[in-house]
């Protein structure tokens, strides 16, 4: 598929992310088509305790919602729901300004308007052609996106930026990009997370599939990755410029957060994101291999020492229906102080290619025990 249909390649593994537009999804009832399961294949022997419906814990079953995506962030403020995602084809033939950053606004999660566009990776001043060293790469593209809001800084972009979509094959690292109002030409940006991960990068070729990135009570920072040897790692700042520590085991490597995933070969592990409930209360989710075949969750009571949150993996392709499944994002509620769910399953064809249609459902806040 590589070499005799590029441009449909790019097309297919960007995955054009959109949100806030109009979607029209396949019943999660009809099976996937030839094409999804050609891109998106089911894969033998899947670790863990498997649900025998697919679905574990959650309140309800996902249902669908009128927005597309799959690396969706969410932020409440005064009352109004922001969905965040970035909108990238991959295609390298595109210059760096196609590809945006995308903001809907409503009054719920189900009630979003139109998409806006805030921001294009033209902005990234820092991530050169590999060929060309000193050029900037012309389809360098923000993926792996994450949003969060901090009443001191304003809006904050944690998003990795590779010079060209190729996985695995060049380097992609964590970025910073903040705005005091989340609004087109208000962005301003900081650059690769400077410290540990760069001294990272400068050894080996770094593919990092993104994470989260929290602002603790105590002012620091702390954003959790992969691609550095582990399924998750933890950084810590004192500010967003850094520098970035690592976390690491007393012997000096960079600790692995998730201990009890089954990092094999095959299930190593990616897209983890990271929700801070209370100081006393947090969750991590990530998907198990690419492509996705399931979605683990894990708990902690400090954000570094993690278990299994009961019986996992909790989310697997069986909920619905054997259709793709890509990542979980989350965010918690503030009228229904529950947990919210957007987790993107490939059900909905857009301009004659599958694609990402988010799902919403609901977990009630709590920690769990191991296997319970």
């Amino acid at each position: 598929m590589h070499t005799s249909h590029p441009r449909r390649w790019w097309l297919i593994c960007g995955l054009l992310l959109l949100a806030g537009t109009a979607v029209f999804a396949r019943p999660i009832d009809e099976p996937p088509s030839k094409g999804e399961l050609a891109l998106m294949p089911q894969l033998p022997d899947v670790p863990g305790e498997l649900p025998a419906n697919g679905l574990r814990y959650w309140q309800t079953p996902f249902r669908s919602i009128d927005a597309a995506g799959a690396y969706v962030s969410v932020s409440i403020r005064d009352g109004v729901y922001e969905l965040w995602c970035n909108d990238a084809t991959g295609d390298p033939t595109l210059p760096a300004s196609t590809n945006h950053i995308n903001v809907c606004r409503g009054p719920a999660i189900d009630q979003l308007g139109p998409r806006q566009i805030v921001l294009d990776t033209s902005i990234v001043n820092d991530v050169f052609d590999p060929k060309s060293p000193g050029t900037l790469a012309f389809a360098r593209l923000y993926t792996r996106t994450f949003v969060t809001y901090d009443a001191k800084t304003g809006y904050v972009l944690f998003a990795c930026v590779p010079p060209t979509y190729a996985p695995a094959s060049v380097p992609m690292l964590p970025t910073l990009t903040v705005s005091p109002t989340g609004t087109l030409g208000s962005w301003t940006y900081k650059g690769k997370l400077t410290g540990e991960p760069l001294d990272e990068a400068a050894k080996r070729n770094i593919w990092c599939d993104g994470g989260s990135l929290i602002h603790l009570p105590n002012g620091h920072w702390r954003a959790y990755v992969n691609g550095f040897g582990t399924a998750m790692a933890c950084l810590e700042a004192d500010t967003l410029d850094g520098p970035w520590r690592f976390v690491r085991t007393p012997d000096g490597k960079i600790r692995e957060m998730l201990t009890d995933f089954p990092n094999t070969g095959r299930y190593g592990g990616c897209f983890p994101t990271v929700l801070r409930v209370s100081n006393k209360e947090w969750h991590a989710w990530i998907s198990d291999t690419w492509p996705p075949q399931a979605i683990w969750h894990f708990c902690s009571k400090d954000g570094v020492s993690w278990h299994r949150y009961g019986q996992q993996p909790e989310i697997t392709r069986a909920a619905f229906g054997g259709h793709a499944i890509k990542c979980l994002r989350v965010y918690l509620d503030p009228k229904s102080k529950q947990i919210i769910g957007l987790l993107s399953v490939m059900n909905y064809v857009r301009e004659g290619q599958e694609d990402w249609l988010l799902h919403v459902s609901a977990l009630p806040t709590g920690l769990r025990k191991a296997g319970k």
